[in-house]
């Protein structure tokens, strides 16, 4: 059989194929073309007008206003809309943004429609490293606009039909607390007073510094506070399906040409191209299977691994000080563990972190980078467990000489010139390389 014969027969064999297996797999939503759920019409829903981003959806309080102490200081560009707690690097990333909007004179606005809260109108919870965990979901669709507050201009916008939103939050309560009734622990300790000068210092995070004599003040408790935040637009089943569909479909058009041009029985060359398809198939499979167990694997070997606080250190290493001065928004997605070594003291981990950026040009639409980060990080092997009880705040001493820790330039004690290490559960990180 001729090269073209061979192709001719192959893409019509894989036509067919593709058609069958389409049928049983994509299911075709017709809802998505009534009126109601056109484009237009949703937008109509979205710039309704309403005093906060969620007014109207039907969510539990909880979750409407912790999806709200994020998007109103965004929508506002105002630092006084940021509630009184959240991680410390998520907090510092919002300051960044706001500050970052108030330079440009404009404002992110995200509004939503249709919304349906993921798990069904509740929180996801889990416990790790020692706090308990809650993560929610919103899918929906949604418009997100740079606002100039002063003309009330559009400067840009993104509409998302598919629209996620999601927010992760966590919180470390005392044992001896959890016996009362209280469902809002510690909401009254917006403020501490500093046991080195006796000013008032506001706690907005697990750790702030006396703006007055420059101690370190940690809270080794604290209720829910917000540690990240994401827009993003999901790829739909059928749409996955759909890429899947012509892989296979790409893979098997090779074959049956190459078999029934090199081999000249017909019944024999296909027979042997179906094999060849199966064997490819199922080599790819083998290898993605690999891979997945090679990730359940490696977390196992890193004694108390949470992937929140890896992805936490991360951040904070590679954005404590932004040196970019047209970023806006980052962050670190998911991450692969490539290998974990344990010493009798330590843990090093090889680990591929997956991010984002978004830049506002001071003259110019935003735009957004994938980032892909090779890096190489450091902890105790046996690092500390979280108290279960204890004081609501302490004061960090220096170990060396007693003193309240006040870091000098290179983060030592001022005192003595000791070098503080914080925590040994935090990863340090040793090297990197961007891709």
């Amino acid at each position: 059989m001729g090269l073209s014969e061979a192709m001719l027969f192959a893409f019509a064999a894989t036509i067919i194929c593709a058609f069958a297996i389409a049928e049983k797999i994509i299911d075709i939503d017709f809802e998505q073309f009534m009126p109601k759920n056109l484009k237009k019409a949703k937008m109509k829903r979205i710039l309704a007008k309403r005093e906060t981003p969620l007014q109207g959806a039907r969510l539990q309080r909880d979750i409407k206003d912790s999806f709200e102490n994020v998007l109103l200081p965004l929508g506002k560009a105002d630092k006084g809309y940021l509630p009184k707690r959240m991680d410390l690097t998520f907090r510092r990333k919002m300051v960044h943004q706001v500050e970052l909007l108030g330079k440009r004179k404009l404002c992110r606005d995200i509004q939503v429609t249709d919304v349906v809260p993921l798990p069904k109108n509740n929180f996801k919870r889990w416990n790790d490293d020692g706090r308990e965990w809650r993560e929610s979901i919103l899918q929906c669709s949604s418009l997100e606009r740079l606002i100039s507050p002063q003309s009330g201009k559009t400067v840009h916008q993104i509409y998302r039909k598919n629209s996620y939103l999601r927010i992760l939050q966590s919180r470390h309560i005392r044992h001896s607390d959890r016996q009362g009734k209280n469902k809002e622990f510690y909401s009254d300790k917006g403020t501490i007073i500093c046991p080195s000068c006796g000013a008032e210092v506001e706690l907005s995070s697990q750790q702030v510094i006396c703006p007055y004599c420059g101690g370190v003040i940690q809270s080794e408790f604290y209720d829910w506070q917000t540690e990240a935040f994401e827009i993003y637009e999901k790829m739909g089943a059928n749409m996955q399906y759909g890429l899947l569909l012509l892989a296979y479909s790409g893979i098997m058009f090779l074959c049956l040409t190459l078999c029934l041009y090199l081999i000249k029985d017909t019944d024999i060359s296909l027979t042997i191209g179906v094999i060849a398809i199966l064997l490819i198939l199922l080599g790819i499979a083998k290898i993605f299977q690999s891979k997945e167990e090679k990730q359940e694997k490696l977390p196992k070997e890193i004694v108390r691994y949470s992937e929140n606080y890896l992805r936490s250190c991360i951040n904070d290493a590679l954005y404590k000080d932004v040196n970019k001065p047209d970023l806006m928004d980052y962050g670190i997605g998911s991450i692969i563990l490539k290998n974990v070594v344990n010493t009798d003291k330590t843990t090093e981990v090889t680990a591929t972190a997956y991010g984002s950026e978004t830049y506002l040009p001071e003259s110019g639409k935003p735009y957004t980078k994938k980032t892909k980060t090779t890096l190489v990080l450091q902890r105790a092997r046996y690092p500390e467990r979280r108290k279960t009880d204890g004081a609501f705040f302490k004061e960090k001493d220096c170990p060396s000489c007693g003193a309240n820790f006040i870091p000098d330039e290179h983060n030592c004690c001022s005192f003595c010139g000791y070098s503080f290490q914080v925590d040994n559960a935090k990863w340090v990180i040793k090297a990197t390389g961007e891709s």
